[in-house]
């Protein structure tokens, strides 16, 4: 009888977006991988699956349980971006992953789900005190300051500013007042100053963010992703040049086409029309997560829903902004379509816990 009527409960607008948006991007990745074998397909194909274990999972638990192990989350992925440090796979100039057997996984990346459901927990445990007390306010602030060193260090400055925009978004919508939030970020833009002329922000990322204003003045370097990022997504006009028909990744002028970049096979071989469609499925993804929020009674729900949308929203306007110019390069994964397991069981395990969220938003659903 339970299940029947939780079935009825879930959202099934944001199940079917989730399944379309995978579809799409499981699709594109073939197209952006299938010249070197079906390798990178298969296996992000059985991260699919495991993901969408992961998904049933977390819709079939009840979402507070996950708040009662706050402390286990917070502290076992505290261990393992240490372990990263200490016994990290460098790749790329960054140690950001864990190799165990034959597998990888990118700790990083599970940090995000762990600051969502921990900081959504000391949220709720301190919801009157974090409004008027600005002590509380530090502490919550405090919650998430060994994150975002640990990944800092790796050096992962990519996932620190999504890290940072979950925890400014959350507590936005916890109803924090502006001015402490507004505080708190020029006290960071002012870390952030010092710490560029102290040599703590890398070359590589100060040459990244002047290939963002001028690529022209590095276009042999880092302002090449840019440029040809432009050109592959305005080469696809309005309908594009086909599936599995583009040219640009494919003859290598486009680094990074089935990872951080491939939202330009989207571009290329979809044209504007495709292009527009992933849009508007990504931000129907959001409007869905904030139509849950509001219909939700429970303050913990709510948190870890607004912890979500602050997620989605900042992986997808980053990776699509920095495709087009609007966004400094940072390596970011575009959700459901960049290949790699570890982002992908986060998007499942979040949205499992939205749906989680959606068939118990009212309290008298089951009473």
């Amino acid at each position: 009888m339970w299940e029947r009527r939780m079935w009825k409960q879930v959202d099934w607008l944001l199940l079917v977006v989730m399944f379309i948006l995978q579809l799409i991007g499981l699709t594109v990745l073939a197209s952006a991988t299938h010249s070197s074998g079906w390798a990178k397909v298969t296996r992000q194909a059985i991260w699919l699956a495991i993901g969408v274990c992961v998904f049933i999972f977390a819709l079939r638990s009840d979402y507070q349980l996950w708040a009662r192990w706050s402390n286990w989350i917070y502290w076992l992925n505290l261990f393992l971006l240490f372990a990263v440090l200490l016994f990290g796979y460098e790749q790329y100039g960054a140690q950001r992953w864990l190799k165990i057997g034959s597998i990888t996984l990118q700790p990083s990346e599970f940090a995000k789900a762990a600051l969502i459901v921990t900081l959504s927990s000391f949220i709720a445990e301190h919801h009157e005190n974090l409004l008027t007390d600005f002590r509380t306010f530090i502490r919550a602030g405090l919650h998430a300051l060994p994150l975002l060193v640990l990944v800092f260090l790796q050096p992962d400055l990519g996932t620190s500013l999504v890290l940072t925009i979950i925890w400014l978004g959350m507590m936005f919508f916890a109803g924090v007042p502006i001015r402490w939030l507004l505080a708190t970020v020029l006290a960071g833009l002012t870390l952030f100053g010092i710490g560029w002329q102290k040599g703590v922000i890398k070359d590589y990322q100060k040459q990244r963010l002047v290939a963002f204003i001028d690529p022209y003045s590095r276009a042999n370097k880092e302002g090449y992703h840019i440029i040809q990022s432009q050109l592959a997504i305005g080469s696809g006009g309005l309908t594009g040049k086909g599936l599995f028909k583009g040219r640009m990744g494919k003859l290598g002028f486009v680094p990074a086409q089935h990872t951080d970049f491939i939202f330009t096979v989207v571009g290329e071989e979809g044209g504007f029309l495709l292009a527009s469609t992933v849009v508007i499925l990504f931000a129907s993804l959001l409007w869905r997560i904030l139509t849950i929020m509001a219909e939700t009674e429970n303050v913990l729900g709510g948190l870890i829903l607004s912890g979500t949308f602050c997620f989605f929203a900042a992986h997808t306007l980053i990776n699509i902004g920095m495709t087009l110019r609007l966004m400094p390069i940072t390596g970011l994964p575009l959700p459901f379509f960049s290949l790699g397991g570890s982002n992908l069981l986060v998007c499942y395990f979040l949205l499992g816990i939205a749906q989680s969220i959606a068939v118990r938003r009212k309290r008298l659903t089951f009473g």
